[in-house]
């Protein structure tokens, strides 16, 4: 007997309930094998280039949390209007080869994403945030 598929819904907030204990491989198992992701400056194809990124968060931040304020669905597609809050406790791998030193920041902000699953899994991934804020907060305001 095989298991129902799990609504999108589902799917979408037992990865967000992963990402808050920083398990990799529970975020990583709601993902399709080439599954598509894009966030400010980033692109990304496929489960193993995803879950490399997702590391660079979960090695930089802990006490990790995400708020879904709003919520739409569309048969297969959600879009997440949320609030991403963590601690910042390890180094943070920038774009272009630069790493932050742990500030001790506790950052927050919102974000809106948007997923599409099929078959019970994220298949596509667009998330939008602001990175000037994201920034700022971590070198304690702007300079």
């Amino acid at each position: 007997m095989t298991e129902p598929v799990p609504t999108p819904a589902q799917v979408v907030d037992a990865m967000h309930a992963a990402f808050r204990r920083s398990d990799l491989d529970g975020i990583a198992r709601h993902w399709a094998e080439d599954v598509s992701y894009q966030a400010p400056g980033v692109e990304l194809v496929g489960k193993a280039a995803r879950v490399l990124a997702e590391n660079v968060w979960l090695d930089a931040f802990s006490e990790n949390e995400v708020e879904t304020t709003h919520r739409f669905v569309d048969g297969d597609e959600i879009v997440d209007f949320a609030i991403m809050s963590g601690l910042h406790t390890g180094p943070l791998a920038l774009p272009g080869g630069q790493t932050l030193a742990p500030t001790g920041v506790r950052i927050s902000g919102p974000y809106v994403a948007r997923y599409r699953i099929v078959d019970g899994k994220v298949a596509c991934q667009q998330v939008v945030y602001d990175r000037l804020a994201l920034v700022e907060q971590l070198n304690g305001g702007a300079s």
